[in-house]
C-alpha cells in the first residue's frame, strides 16, 4: 500500500471517529394546536347576543360574524383569552344587530393550524337569528327542554343524547334551558340504570357522596367542570348549541338536589361544611359556560326578560339563588319566599306592563305537580305547591307567595299568560282559573310542564288545587322535550304547545291550541 492510499485511509478513519462522537440534536416535538371545542349564542334580542366559546387550552379567542354565510362583509367582535381561570371559555357581546335576521359566527383559536391567508385559525362556526322589533307581529317558535344526564342517564354508547338532534331539526327561533343541563350530585358509570343501557362513562365524582370532601375547593370546582365538559362532549348536543341561541337558567342539580343559595347547610339529613363552596362553584362554573349577559349592577343576577316582537316576552326566573328554607313553615309569621323580595318585585311588574300578546314565564320550578323529595317534610317541599301535605304545621311548600303573585295579577287583569317548567321529570298541561280578588271573573291561564331530555322518568305525583287547575294532558315514561309556536291564524294570535319525544316525533293528544283573549 502506498503512502497515499494509507494517509486517506487514515484521514477517512479520524472523520468517521469524530462524527459518531458528535452529539446529535433530537427533532422538534411541534406543539399540539390549542383548537376552539364548542360555541354556542345565548341572550339574544333585537339588537344584541352573547358568542361562547371554549378552547382546548390557553390561547387568544376572536370572533367575526355576518349576514352572509360566506362572510363576504365579516364585522369582528373582537378577541378574548381564554384562560385556565374560566376553564379556557369566552364570551363576546354583539351589538348594534339587525332585527329578525340570521347571523353567521366563525370562533378562531390563535394557536391553531393556519388555514388561510385572513390570519384567522382552525375554530367553529356557528349561528343565531335576532328577535323581531317589538312591534313586529311576527310568528315565533321556540323549545324548551331540562334534566340532561341524571340519574345515571349519561351520553347512552352509540347514541349520545339523540334527543339533541331531534330538536334541532325543528329550526325554532332559540331554546330555553330550563335548569338541570348536567347532573354534578350523580356520577355516569358504564353500566346504566337500566337493562341494555350503556353510558360512555365519566371520569369523575359525584358531589353528593357522603365521602367528598365539600371543603376543598380545587376538588369541587374541578369536579363540577368534569361533568360541564362530559356532557359538552356529546356530539348532538355541540352541533344543537352552535346552530341556535338559548336562554340558559339554573336549577338545583348544577349544584346538589333541592338545594338554596343563601342556606348555611344543605338539609337536615346532611349538614357537614362546605356547602356554601358548592354554591359559590356551581355558580361560577354555570356563568362561565352559558352564552349569558352579565348584569352591569348585580352579575351573579340570573332572572332577566327578552321581548320577541309584538308577540312575545320572556320572563326567565331564578328559583334557587334567593328561596327561604325548604322546610320551613310556609306560615304568615315565616314570611317564606322562592323569589326573594326583588325578584318578585321585578316579575309583578314586568307581567303587568308587557304589552306583548303572551307572557310567557320560564320557572324552574312548577305551579302546583308536586316536586317532594322522599324525606318530606324533613327536608321540605322543594317548589310552589304544598302538594299532599296533610295539615298547615306540614305545608313545606311557597303557596302564600304563589297567591300574592297571582292576586295581584288578577287585580291588574293580567291576561295570556303561560308558565313553562321542567324539573319532575314528566308531562303535565294544565289551564287554571284563579279568583284571587274574589270579583267573580277568574284569571286565566296555562302551564306546560315537559322532560326529561336524559333523566329518570317521573310518578304523575300529587297535584294542588289551590289555583284550581283542570288537566288538559298528562303523561310520563318517555325521554320529551317541548315544541311552542305562536301564529296568527284568523285575525286571532295562537299559542300551540307540543309535546316531542326523543325522536322528534309528536307525542299523541299532547298539542294544546290556545287563543289569545
Amino acid at each position: 500500500m502506498d503512502r497515499s492510499m494509507l494517509g486517506c485511509m487514515l484521514l477517512s478513519m479520524i472523520l468517521l471517529s469524530c462524527t459518531s462522537n458528535v452529539t446529535q440534536k433530537p427533532a422538534s416535538v411541534a406543539t399540539p394546536p390549542v383548537t376552539v371545542f364548542a360555541v354556542s349564542s345565548g341572550d339574544v334580542s333585537s339588537n344584541s347576543a352573547i358568542v361562547w366559546a371554549r378552547a382546548t387550552g390557553r390561547t387568544e379567542i376572536s370572533v367575526q360574524y355576518d349576514t352572509d354565510p360566506s362572510f363576504s362583509r365579516p364585522r369582528s367582535a373582537g378577541a378574548a383569552q381564554a384562560a385556565s381561570e374560566t376553564d379556557f371559555t369566552a364570551k363576546f357581546s354583539l351589538k348594534g344587530l339587525t332585527p329578525k335576521t340570521i347571523y353567521y359566527f366563525r370562533v378562531r383559536s390563535s394557536l391553531g393550524r393556519r388555514q388561510d391567508s385572513s390570519g384567522l385559525a382552525d375554530g367553529m362556526d356557528g349561528q343565531f337569528r335576532t328577535a323581531p322589533a317589538p312591534d313586529d307581529d311576527a310568528p315565533v317558535s321556540f323549545l324548551l327542554g331540562g334534566d340532561t344526564g341524571g340519574q345515571g342517564y349519561c351520553r347512552r354508547v352509540g347514541t349520545g343524547y339523540l334527543i339533541y338532534s331531534s330538536m334541532r331539526a325543528l329550526d325554532a327561533d332559540f331554546y330555553i334551558q330550563n335548569g338541570d343541563g348536567v347532573y354534578v350530585d350523580y356520577a355516569c358509570p358504564e353500566s346504566g340504570p337500566e337493562p341494555g343501557w350503556q353510558n360512555i362513562p365519566g371520569d369523575f365524582l359525584r358531589l353528593a357522596d357522603p365521602a367528598f370532601d365539600w371543603r376543598d375547593r380545587p376538588l369541587v370546582r374541578e369536579t363540577i367542570l368534569a361533568h360541564y365538559r362530559y356532557n359538552w362532549d356529546d356530539q348532538h348536543l355541540k352541533e344543537f348549541l352552535r346552530s341556535i341561541s338559548t336562554y340558559a337558567q339554573w336549577d338545583d342539580h348544577e349544584v346538589i338536589d333541592d338545594f338554596g343559595a343563601q342556606w348555611t347547610f344543605w338539609n337536615p339529613l346532611d349538614e357537614r361544611p362546605g356547602f356554601p363552596i358548592l354554591v359559590q362553584e356551581g355558580l361560577s362554573v354555570f356563568l362561565n359556560y352559558w352564552p349569558i349577559a352579565r348584569n352591569p349592577v348585580e352579575p351573579a343576577r340570573i332572572y332577566r326578560s327578552f321581548r320577541w316582537g309584538k308577540n312575545l316576552e320572556l320572563f326567565l326566573l331564578d328559583t334557587r339563588s334567593y328561596r327561604s328554607r325548604n322546610n320551613l313553615p310556609d306560615s304568615a309569621e315565616n314570611g317564606k319566599t322562592l323569589l326573594g323580595k326583588a325578584q318578585l318585585a321585578w316579575l309583578k311588574n314586568g307581567l303587568i306592563t308587557s304589552t306583548a300578546t303572551w307572557k310567557i314565564v320560564s320557572s324552574t320550578c312548577p305551579l302546583a305537580s308536586s316536586a317532594m323529595g322522599g324525606n318530606y317534610p324533613v327536608i321540605g317541599e322543594d317548589c310552589w305547591a304544598h302538594g299532599s301535605a296533610p295539615d298547615a304545621s306540614s305545608q313545606t311548600g311557597f303557596t302564600r307567595e304563589l297567591v300574592d303573585l297571582m292576586t295581584f295579577l288578577d287585580e291588574h287583569d293580567v291576561k295570556n299568560m303561560v308558565w313553562i317548567a321542567t324539573d319532575v321529570h314528566h308531562v303535565e298541561s294544565t289551564r287554571y282559573a284563579f279568583d284571587g280578588n274574589h270579583d267573580g271573573r277568574s284569571m286565566v291561564f296555562h302551564e306546560f310542564l315537559v322532560g326529561p331530555l336524559s333523566a329518570s322518568v317521573g310518578p304523575l305525583g300529587p297535584f294542588d288545587n289551590t289555583l284550581n287547575p283542570t288537566h288538559l294532558f298528562r303523561k310520563t315514561g318517555i325521554f320529551n322535550f317541548g315544541y311552542f309556536r305562536i301564529e296568527r291564524r284568523d285575525n286571532s294570535s295562537h299559542f300551540i304547545a307540543e309535546v316531542r319525544d326523543e325522536n322528534g316525533t309528536l307525542v299523541p293528544d299532547s298539542v294544546v291550541d290556545l287563543t289569545a283573549e
